[in-house]
């Protein structure tokens, strides 16, 4: 039996959400906040979300938009367990949680059913840097279930103009956007995450449109820490601290 902490959190338009994790193993992180943030919904849109975790996009984005419906997808039986529970936890009857592998969702979905997609997919490589003991975070860091392409390939399940939504170390934001295009989503917004206002951008929130015309809008970049540490005074806003 995992072993979960509970934690509460706070996103703009959200309001708090009570999240249950694994205290050792895999456990959400500033990535998952920014993408529910950056992710666009409109009411009565449906939402899938593969590689969920513990559910805490699917439950900050089900909080902030509650006349829409958010699929989180888990193939890891004791995550899954915790985004169950947490669905309980903070009353939220328009989230239907799936337990499925990604590889094989199309047994349970059909193809064009959503109107976005977002996802916090395991974006190191394989056998690149540093390789947690723990099995839960390793395949939520690293690509053991599939290349990004096999996530690309889920844009399958998006209606034609569907928006796909992801968070991606602007290091590989050049090959991404490659594969995207190969696969006709087109990308649409793009917001780089600065960890300081004078340090490169390590992360990319990213926006195509299935089968979208052309046009990319590049949007302000995030900073996330002022000078000495302190979150930023767009982060703070983020996590209603202002």
């Amino acid at each position: 039996m995992i072993r979960a902490t509970r934690d509460s959190i706070a996103m703009r338009g959200a309001g708090i959400v009570h999240v249950a994790q694994s205290s050792t193993g895999h456990r959400f992180t500033l990535d998952s906040i920014l993408l529910a943030d950056f992710c666009r919904v409109k009411p009565r849109e449906r939402v899938l979300e593969p590689g969920a975790g513990t559910g805490i996009v699917s439950l900050l984005l089900a909080k902030k938009h509650p006349r829409s419906r958010f699929y989180p997808v888990e193939v890891q039986d004791d995550l899954y367990l915790l985004c169950s529970e947490n669905l309980e936890t903070n009353g939220l009857e328009n989230v239907i949680p799936v337990h499925r592998d990604v590889r094989r969702l199309y047994q349970s979905i059909d193809p064009r059913h959503f109107d976005v997609l977002v996802a916090n997919p395991p974006y190191r490589r394989s056998g690149t840097g540093r390789v947690s003991p723990d099995r839960g975070r390793k395949i939520a860091r690293q690509d053991l279930f599939g290349e990004i392409e096999l996530w690309l390939d889920l844009g399958k399940f998006l209606k034609q103009g569907g928006r796909y939504n992801l968070v991606f170390p602007a290091a590989r934001l050049a090959e991404l956007l490659a594969l995207m295009r190969k696969r006709l989503l087109e990308p649409k917004r793009i917001r780089p995450v600065h960890p300081y206002q004078d340090k490169p951008a390590s992360l990319a929130l990213v926006e195509a449109v299935k089968a979208g015309g052309t046009g990319l809008e590049m949007l302000p970049p995030l900073v996330v820490h002022e000078p000495g540490g302190a979150y930023s005074r767009e982060m703070k806003d983020i996590y209603g601290l202002t």
